[in-house]
């Protein structure tokens, strides 16, 4: 398969219709919890910020003590309360003795994306109808782990970037690029025509992943944890590949594939 080279192999294109960050998560009010979550939080700023709750002994932990530092150097109300009371606020979630009160997380924009004609050929991640907000929060984690340019998701049918993904993500959420665009599929054709080349992940493809190359501006798209890839989806694709195993095991975790995927490719010479 030829296409014609443009100016994206080096940085992106904006984009007039989709990835307009108009599309919010969470709800007006977040409960922000964890350790990671709360300190990129505070760190990054990209949130409306109201309160501060820390256990009483916090002082005891160096992490929470730079939390507690960060929050008075810009004057953020803090309240030291006790740990049943953070547990009360956030059930069934590992607080690790803070929460913070906070505006929702917004998508981001195709403006948030760096233009750098530096470093390797761009890589964005597209995410088919990602509803679990553990798995939404893992991949994020991972993608911020192998630098990768972005996350696209569609509107519907996705996790909103909620408290449990951005604790899932190990805080990565709080200053990682995630984009939500109307149309998927529109969104991966008006790309290839600005020059990227589009791969889906699929267990049924007979291309191995070991024979991908980072040669060129890719958009790697992963499927929903029990459906895959959409046909329509599937359609915009250059290529289809697969990750070998045991063929005993039906397939790996959508997080757990896009790790190998994204291992492979930031390892390529």
């Amino acid at each position: 398969m030829r296409r014609q080279k443009s100016t994206v192999e080096r940085k992106f294109q904006t984009a007039e219709k989709e990835g307009n960050g108009q599309k919010s998560g969470g709800s007006a009010v977040d409960l922000l919890y964890g350790i990671l979550p709360v300190l990129g939080a505070l760190q990054h700023r990209r949130r409306r910020l109201d309160r501060l709750y820390l256990k009483k002994d916090a002082d005891s932990s160096e992490r929470l003590r730079d939390i507690r530092y960060i929050a008075e150097k810009i004057k953020l109300p803090l309240s030291e309360v006790p740990v049943t009371k953070l547990t009360k606020m956030c059930p069934n979630a590992v607080h690790q003795g803070v929460i913070l009160r906070c505006g929702f997380l917004p998508f981001s924009s195709w403006n948030d994306l760096p233009q750098s004609e530096e470093g390797p050929y761009p890589l964005i991640v597209a995410l088919d109808q990602i509803e679990d907000p553990h798995n939404l929060g893992a991949i994020l984690r991972t993608c911020g782990f192998f630098d990768v340019s972005a996350v696209v998701v569609p509107q519907d049918h996705t996790s909103e970037l909620t408290p449990t993904v951005s604790k899932s993500s190990a805080g990565v959420l709080e200053w990682f690029t995630v984009i939500s665009v109307t149309n998927l599929a529109r969104f991966l054709q008006e790309q290839k025509s600005k020059g990227l080349w589009v791969v889906g992940l699929d267990g049924d493809a007979a291309e191995n992943v070991g024979n991908l190359k980072r040669d060129r501006p890719l958009i790697l798209v992963l499927g929903n944890e029990g459906r895959g890839i959409r046909q329509l989806i599937r359609k915009r694709c250059d290529w289809l590949v697969s990750i070998p195993g045991n063929p005993k095991v039906s397939s790996l975790n959508v997080s757990n594939a896009t790790a190998v995927v994204l291992s492979h490719l930031h390892n390529l010479p």
